[in-house]
């Protein structure tokens, strides 16, 4: 505290002598007043170790950038004090300082300065759990990037990387993959070392997540490659936790072990990690039969949560520790910790609106393809306003001058081709712009979809498994109601309940594509419907899908869904047909039955026809459908592929 003491009275000192220079000379120099301001570090500063008394450093070297109107140093002491807030987990504080930055940076001939400031906001919201105003900010971030002339810096890259982060948290890891993929590529391009990281160790994640696990392993690998040669170790520590994670999807939890004990001793001085990975470790030791070093593990992880309010982690350690309490038996304590996880997962979700984060990001991308039709309407009224000159001269001189009139027809005609080709870009651009819309409807259906199921499961399903832990609690205090038919009815319509949900659910939310080529993943939902119903469903497949993006993958499956499920319910068939084609870039679906048919000059949008039209739309394909009264109905879909990558790209 003495040094600290020290340090505020030299700055106090020096901030008078320059009030007495300027006094004398009349006014304060800010050549020799803002080399002064940089040179100047107060004794001790770099031993100071309580952040409040950082704080008042630069909250003095502030001061003395108000008096000298040094524009660039006020704006970076301000950034400094918001980062010290940041560190501190006083939120509130760390936007009030950014947002008394933000005039500053106006004026700052720093270029990102503004962006900085947005994104510095949007972290605080961010650690708060608020992704709403969190990706508001960021967006504005992007928004004055753009204006930014010249290479992107490393704010762009955070920006980035903080909406993959977001997306993640939402349940999007598609869209969180292309942000985090744009962070890496900037990162590489301009050599941001930190940032770079920071992708590889997210896109990592990502991987681990749709059981990648040679993908994740590359990232992690070179993850600590780059901490070594720029020595970050927090990176080494983060590239060992996501390498214990592989390790526990693939079922080596022994291996895993080390790896997560090593994060924890190298990320000391990093909470976010330490609890990250001591989590982990916590599953791993469960599922190796270290109960007591588990919970022990786990409880930790949870204080250190609390302490920090890290919220996202919250769901997290309270699903590794009833998993450990249940696999002990300690049924009594899982419900416990059950019904904790529901209040956090209640609390949780009352933060993440995704239909208003979903819908931010299609206004910016609106307001980026809206730029290009203007760009592209100028132009055309730049050459229009070129050929009516044009055309005044050539009727002014073509009495006298033959040749020059017939170079004259060349250059209008020139400039009619100039004319058709920006109007034909606009046309394209348009055509994007309505398949983004028919994507984007798409994929909030997917995401609506991907909700419910989510409810489902976590939500009802988690209940019903709460009743069932309290039956299994309740046989260990009195045996003999195991004896009684109500109870074991009772029982038995709960794990049928539980199955029931678990079918809707996978059925909403189709993870046999992660897991299985397109083929196989129909064929299984053929043979699904198959069993409950007697219609006899053929399948034939040729070719191969590897190459069609995840995205059109999920299209061709629900459309598959939409044609069988009508056939079920409307054609009192008794075979159907379902044939996948993969013929160089020509993909074709069809669906045919022998059920009664229909008219199809009679055929009604309902809803199920809506949303099939509406996904072979916004896929650029080509829909036929015939029919006829007792003659059954034939479905014909064709996509051209190389349409559908690049519209994916």
């Amino acid at each position: 505290m003495r040094t600290y003491f020290l340090s505020i009275f030299c700055l106090l000192i020096f901030s008078h002598c320059c009030k007495v220079a300027a006094q004398q000379d009349g006014g304060i120099k800010p050549g020799a007043d803002t080399a002064a301001i940089n040179s100047f570090t107060p004794p001790g500063y770099r031993n100071i170790k309580d952040p409040d008394s950082i704080i008042a450093v630069f909250d003095a070297r502030f001061k003395l950038c108000v008096e000298a109107n040094y524009i660039d140093g006020g704006f970076t002491e301000l950034i400094q004090i918001s980062i010290k807030y940041l560190e501190k987990e006083d939120f509130a504080a760390d936007r009030n300082a950014c947002i008394k930055a933000l005039p500053w940076a106006a004026k700052s001939t720093i270029k990102d300065a503004t962006a900085w400031c947005y994104n510095n906001i949007g972290d605080s919201y961010f650690s708060e759990g608020n992704y709403v105003p969190a990706s508001s900010y960021y967006y504005k971030s992007l928004e004055e990037l753009k204006k930014m002339k010249g290479p992107p810096t490393h704010v762009t890259a955070n920006c980035y990387n903080n909406l993959g982060l977001v997306n993640i948290r939402l349940g999007q890891p598609e869209k969180a993959l292309a942000y985090f993929k744009q962070a890496e590529d900037i990162s590489r391009k301009y050599q941001m070392g930190f940032q770079l990281g920071n992708a590889l160790i997210n896109r990592g994640d990502y991987y681990n997540s749709v059981h990648q696990p040679d993908s994740a392993i590359k990232c992690f690998t070179e993850v600590m490659e780059l901490g070594e040669k720029i020595g970050k170790p927090d990176l080494r520590a983060e590239a060992n936790t996501g390498l214990g994670k592989v390790l526990i999807v693939s079922g080596s939890y022994h291996k895993a072990i080390p790896l997560l004990q090593a994060a924890i001793t190298g990320g000391k001085n990093y909470p976010y990690i330490v609890v990250d990975a001591s989590s982990s470790l916590g599953d791993a030791l469960c599922r190796t039969g270290k109960y007591k070093e588990a919970e022990s593990t786990l409880l930790s992880a949870l204080r250190e949560t609390k302490a920090h309010n890290y919220r996202d982690n919250y769901l997290n350690c309270y699903s590794k520790l009833i998993n450990v309490y249940k696999t002990s038996g300690n049924y009594r304590t899982a419900l416990e910790y059950t019904d904790s996880m529901n209040a956090a997962k209640d609390t949780l979700a009352s933060y993440a609106n995704v239909a208003t984060i979903n819908q931010m990001e299609i206004k910016y991308e609106t307001a980026e393809k809206d730029k290009q039709i203007a760009q592209s309407q100028l132009l055309i009224a730049q050459q229009r306003n070129k050929i009516i000159n044009k055309n005044i001269w050539i009727a002014s001189v073509v009495g006298g001058i033959f040749l020059l009139v017939v170079i004259m027809t060349s250059v209008y005609r020139n400039g009619q081709n100039k004319q058709r080709l920006q109007a034909a870009k606009i046309e394209s651009l348009q055509q994007e712009n309505t398949i983004g819309i028919l994507k984007g409807v798409m994929q909030g259906e997917e995401k609506e979809r991907g909700r419910i199921a989510r409810e489902l499961h976590d939500g009802i399903g988690g209940i019903l498994s709460a009743a069932m832990m309290r039956f299994a609690s309740a046989t260990q205090e009195n045996e003999t109601i195991m004896q009684t038919a109500s109870f074991r009815d009772g029982m038995s319509l709960l794990d049928g309940m539980g199955d029931e949900i678990r079918k809707t659910a996978h059925n909403l939310m189709p993870e046999v594509l992660l897991k299985q080529p397109l083929p196989d993943a129909i064929r299984t939902y053929c043979n699904f419907v198959q069993q409950g119903n007697a219609v006899q469903i053929n399948f034939q497949t040729f070719g191969s899908f590897d190459n069609i993006a995840q995205s059109s993958k999920l299209n061709i499956y629900r459309i598959v869904q939409e044609l069988l499920k009508n056939i079920i319910k409307h054609s009192q068939a008794s075979s159907a047909l379902v044939q996948l084609l993969m013929n160089e870039h020509l993909l074709t679906v069809t669906v045919e039955d022998n059920g009664i048919g229909f008219n199809t000059g009679e055929l009604k949008k309902g809803m199920g026809l809506h949303n099939l039209q509406t996904r072979v739309s916004s896929m650029q394909g080509q829909l036929t459908i015939e029919s006829g009264a007792e003659k059954g109905t034939s479905v014909y879909i064709e996509f051209d592929t190389q349409k559908m990558t690049a519209n994916e790209s």
